[in-house]
């Protein structure tokens, strides 16, 4: 599907794509693990191991041969003899499926070699070890979740839930980890992600459960939900609201949970010496407490509020008390809020119910209803009332436009927008000249049905137009684009980010690529110079942007910094700052004056 010229005219070849949901996910495996070696396996065809990602010839593992790749002296050294041999990252790319495998050596993840069926993967080094992001496409990913989040359910219903509530929150999140170059990393943070132990599949029952459930989401008003899950919630589940006041959705209500009273976790007794009890109260009251007590509670009847007197009484946040305690004597101190507690000589005795948050699906009940022989829709009912199963496959079909540069990912609604754009993608990159031959030879732009799958897809604020890893441009809707009058300006910007990363020095601060682009798209903002910052703004503002109006005040201030020097120096000048600062030039960008 290209454009081609034919007789003066462009001729677009138009075809369905996969849905949204079928593109490549970029996970870390064993974030925050030691990882000092890791061994890749070609199977029906070579794998390239560049320490270029563009690289256009790179040394390459043959058909049915296997590489150990190891961690030393702050490089990645390979036992292949044309090399690499101490890159500090080392792209892997194959036309079929290769295995990864890793052996975690330290932290959390620890065990016997792992590993996973991918065509690509990245390997960093880092202080301590490897960093590895491998590429996978959603289903896998599933699995994974699966077998690091429901490795225990003996339930293949209870499991098909899992299922659903995995996929369904990987569509919903977005990539977290965007910032880092992936979209998401191993640990509960995002979701639990355990590749396969050795062989080459997930067990058969997760097999079965993503096979069961294929492309089904959970949806409220025809928007994918929030999907919280915890071990157990003690017999009745927490609504959000009470937990997290700014995610109350009317799905996350409480509910009552008879099936889970029976398993682990369902009640508990803890015992915790005062002593660390009154650290941890001291530090949040900030005064010495002499007692303590049960002040409110929620509907679920969870501890929200504690009563802490000793000097003057004060109400501190129960779960605040709860994640403090734990980070000093343990995570599973005080497994809930959903507790009791009374003094007993030098200690306090918490009696409670339940295991994590208590929001969502109580994996403990989902496992019995299961074995009881509920569905796993009758299951998800329970936990999010009003919800909808949905096949996301077939709800938003994606069609794609390609030119010789670009493939444009867009809903069929904008495609009277489509063409345009991708005209106007390729005009931006010939006014680039000699410059072009740094980015890379094909790039992918996905234009968004609405603003909020832009949001959720990007992590960006709705105010933002584009987004991009270096990689792939993520755009608001077209139709939005237009009707703000950016659309050939948004393009241009988010070409130029993808340029700007690949030649900017490493001592050059994120204000100047900021302002270097919006004076070279012409951009303005609108914003008074009496109202601009006086130093540098921090990267924070350009990276994650919080608030509208201090970030446009930044990025003006960045443009009239740039403005100034093109205007004393010449626009060569700060293309030469931008990749070849001087000494002075480093004084100038960190002072800003």
């Amino acid at each position: 599907m290209r454009i081609r010229p034919t007789g003066g005219a462009l001729l677009f070849i138009l075809g369905l794509v996969a849905p949204a949901h079928a593109q490549t996910l970029r996970v870390e495996l064993y974030s925050r693990t030691t990882v000092q070696e890791i061994r890749v396996y070609a199977w029906k065809s070579s794998v390239r191991l560049c320490a270029d990602e563009h690289a256009r010839t790179c040394p390459e593992l043959k058909p049915g041969s296997s590489l150990e790749c190891r961690i030393e002296n702050g490089g990645i050294r390979c036992g292949l003899a044309e090399g690499p041999r101490a890159a500090h990252h080392l792209w892997l790319k194959s036309a079929k499926e290769f295995r990864l495998e890793v052996r975690p050596t330290g932290g959390q993840q620890s065990g016997p070699p792992r590993g996973i069926l991918t065509r690509a993967a990245e390997v960093r080094a880092g202080r301590a070890g490897l960093r590895v992001i491998v590429a996978t496409d959603l289903e896998t990913y599933v699995a994974g979740v699966l077998a690091g989040e429901a490795a225990t359910f003996k339930s293949p219903q209870g499991l098909a839930a899992m299922a659903v509530l995995a996929r369904t929150w990987a569509l919903h999140s977005g990539n977290r980890h965007r910032s880092e170059g992936f979209d998401f990393c191993s640990l509960t943070h995002c979701q639990f992600f355990r590749p396969p132990l050795e062989a080459t599949e997930f067990p058969p029952a997760i097999a079965k459960a993503i096979q069961d459930t294929a492309g089904l989401v959970l949806k409220y008003h025809g928007e994918l939900i929030d999907t919280y899950y915890s071990a157990n919630c003690g017999g009745v589940t927490a609504a959000a609201g009470d937990v997290w006041p700014d995610r109350a959705r009317p799905y996350l209500q409480s509910v009552r949970d008879p099936y889970c009273a029976g398993a682990e976790q369902s009640s508990w007794t803890q015992k915790v010496s005062w002593n660390d009890v009154r650290e941890v109260l001291e530090k949040q009251s900030g005064a010495a407490p002499s007692d303590v007590s049960i002040a409110a509670k929620d509907p679920s009847g969870r501890v929200c509020t504690l009563r802490v007197t000793g000097g003057q009484p004060q109400r501190i946040d129960a779960n605040e008390f709860r994640y403090a305690l734990n980070r000093r004597l343990g995570w599973n101190t005080l497994k809930s809020s959903l507790f009791t507690l009374e003094l007993q000589g030098d200690s306090i005795v918490f009696h409670g119910r339940g295991l994590g948050h208590g929001v969502g699906l109580c994996q403990a009940g989902a496992e019995q209803m299961g074995k009881l022989g509920i569905s796993y829709d009758q299951i998800l009912a329970h936990y999010f009332p009003g919800t909808k199963l949905e096949n996301e496959e077939s709800a938003h079909p994606a069609r794609v436009l390609s030119s010789e540069h670009f493939d444009l990912f867009f809903p069929p609604e904008e495609e009277g927008l489509a063409a345009k754009a991708l005209q106007t993608l390729e005009a931006h990159r010939r006014r680039l000249g000699d410059r072009a031959r740094f980015l890379p030879a094909r790039i992918s732009v996905r234009t968004w049905e609405t603003t909020a799958r832009f949001i959720r897809a990007t992590g960006q604020p709705g105010w933002v137009s584009g987004s991009n890893d270096g990689r792939t441009i993520d755009l608001q809707p077209l139709s939005v684009l237009q009707r703000r009058g950016n659309l050939s300006a948004t393009l241009y910007h988010e070409l130029l980010h993808i340029l700007i990363r690949r030649i900017r020095a490493q001592e050059v601060p994120r204000w100047y690529e900021e302002g270097l682009i919006l004076y070279v798209t012409g951009e303005h903002l609108g914003v008074a110079s009496g109202n601009l910052p006086v130093i540098p703004p921090p990267d924070r503002v350009f990276a994650s942007p919080h608030s509208a109006i201090e970030t446009r005040r930044s990025y003006a201030w960045a443009r009239q910094r740039v403005m100034e020097l093109a205007e004393q120096k010449g626009d060569a000048a700060i293309w030469q700052v931008l990749e070849h600062p001087s000494a002075e030039d480093l004084r100038w960008l960190q002072s800003g004056k």
